[in-house]
């Protein structure tokens, strides 16, 4: 869908954030309003043809020469003068807040070593973990001193994670209690006849526990959660100057040059409050 003045605007990799004046892609549509597509399949667009490309949260996730490959396609689908804008975790905001927390670690202030904990994990938690959610969601589960510190960094998008961790501590126990026993079996018996199941136990067999579980690593390596690369506003830059970007700025959430920008709330909420604010916002103009 095209936004009223007939601009062609795209929202690629967008999750669960999108707004219906913009074509919204993502590899795992959640909505009606959302179509289906691989960030490693190119952009399903003609030449020149695109105002507006916008990717949150995305380019991260790709190694860095999938990333360079996206990025080259956003530059061909976008007319003359048409505008880039990327937002990701911010390397440079990542390290200066966890030498901060340190520096204050060093002061005496030993509330500092939770959020310096905390850093470390932003810092390389997706690029290592093995499990959905990683030690970064066992963090948030463990109810956290620091919960203000970690919302202030990451946004209200963990703050579900805090409430749930502390609804789940008062009621696990209860609620196994209350299952009764053919309930219990009912719910194995399901389990088993799932597909997967099957298939996870077969490989299994076949390989062995350790190959078994190289391929379990590989699987979650390929299933789009890992971060593959990190960039800082220099890298960056320097990634879209090489492709042919010009006039590449830094923005915050609520500024850009994208016209209506105000109007999508895609970067920050109905209230002004940024989403992700330990983002990196930039945008990069097609010469």
């Amino acid at each position: 869908m095209s936004s009223e003045n007939n601009l062609t605007l795209l929202n690629l990799g967008c999750g669960s954030t999108f707004h219906s004046s913009w074509r919204n892609l993502d590899v795992n549509p959640l909505s009606e309003g959302i179509e289906y597509w691989d960030a490693k399949q190119g952009v399903p667009f003609k030449s020149g043809s695109v105002d507006f490309v916008y990717h949150s949260h995305l380019l991260e996730h790709l190694a860095k020469e999938d990333g360079k490959l996206l990025l080259e396609e956003c530059f061909r689908v976008l007319k003359s003068k048409g505008i880039l804008r990327v937002v990701l975790p911010d390397l440079e905001g990542i390290c200066k807040a966890y030498l901060s927390a340190i520096s204050r670690i060093d002061k005496g202030d030993d509330s500092a070593k939770m959020d310096a904990e905390w850093m470390r994990l932003e810092l390389y938690d997706q690029t290592t973990r093995k499990t959905t959610g990683g030690l970064m969601l066992e963090f948030l589960q463990s109810n956290p001193s620091n919960k203000d510190f970690i919302i202030e960094r990451c946004g209200q998008q963990v703050s579900p994670h805090l409430k749930q961790a502390l609804l789940e501590s008062d009621s696990k126990e209860s609620l196994s209690n209350t299952i009764p026993i053919h309930l219990r079996i009912k719910m194995s018996i399901k389990k088993m006849l799932q597909r997967s199941f099957w298939k996870n136990w077969l490989s299994l067999k076949f390989l062995g526990n350790e190959d078994y579980q190289a391929l379990t690593n590989g699987r979650f390596w390929n299933s789009g959660e890992i971060h593959k690369q990190m960039y800082d506003r220099f890298s960056l830059k320097q990634l879209l100057t090489q492709i042919g970007f010009r006039t590449i700025s830094i923005k915050s959430a609520n500024e850009s040059d994208i016209t209506g920008w105000a109007d999508f709330f895609l970067d920050f909420t109905q209230t002004g409050i940024p989403r992700k604010p330990d983002s990196l916002y930039l945008e990069a103009i097609k010469s």
